[in-house]
């Protein structure tokens, strides 16, 4: 008789590999293989908190057919498992475990994921990370607009400032030469002719 591996067997699809867990681990997992349906199992967070620019999430470590306790990377070669050998036929009563485990996200560079902070660590360090994190070159600087309102004052200064010029220019004496003027004298400013009398 073989000793039992201390994990899950999962099946890669090029083999099968031993996913070592601990055994508080592997006894709830016996445990909800009890219960019909899906469900989800959380494996416990490190102790620490996450590192500077991570940011916590779920991972999805592996998926387990509730009959034979055989695990699967992804949800789609556990269905073709159950549909073929442990829930052939009985579709309607597949029991699956998503074994979840908390994993690291860098909120700088979108999609990138880490099981450990170790990891993430090695991530941060890396040049496409630094390259990520370096603030962009600031934008070249554009000409000044002059808003509406300033538009608006710059006009009336220079309208202000050509009526002062004008008003204030000397005034060429000949310029009221064909000016228009009273046609007769007021009353009583010519003497009046006699008639000779």
């Amino acid at each position: 008789m073989q000793p039992q591996p201390q994990g899950l067997i999962v099946e890669t699809g090029n083999g099968a590999s031993v996913l070592q867990l601990p055994a508080t681990t592997l006894e709830q997992i016996r445990h909800i293989a009890a219960d019909p349906g899906a469900s989800t199992l959380r494996l416990p967070p490190p102790a620490t908190e996450p590192p500077a620019g991570a940011r916590d999430l779920d991972f999805d470590l592996c998926y387990v057919c509730k009959h034979c306790k055989v695990a699967f990377p992804s949800p789609a070669p556990l269905q073709a498992h159950q549909a073929r050998s442990c829930y052939a036929g009985r579709e309607a009563a597949r029991g699956v475990i998503r074994v979840v485990q908390p994993a690291l996200e860098c909120r700088t560079c979108p999609g990138e994921r880490f099981r450990t902070a170790l990891e993430f660590r090695r991530h941060a360090d890396s040049e496409a990370h630094m390259r990520n994190a370096a603030p962009p070159p600031p934008p070249p600087p554009q000409p000044e607009q002059l808003t509406h309102e300033m538009e608006d004052v710059v006009n009336q200064i220079t309208l202000l400032a050509a009526r002062a010029a004008q008003e204030s220019a000397p005034k060429d004496p000949n310029a009221n030469f064909c000016a228009p003027g009273p046609r007769f004298p007021p009353p009583g400013e010519l003497p009046l002719a006699s008639a000779g009398h």
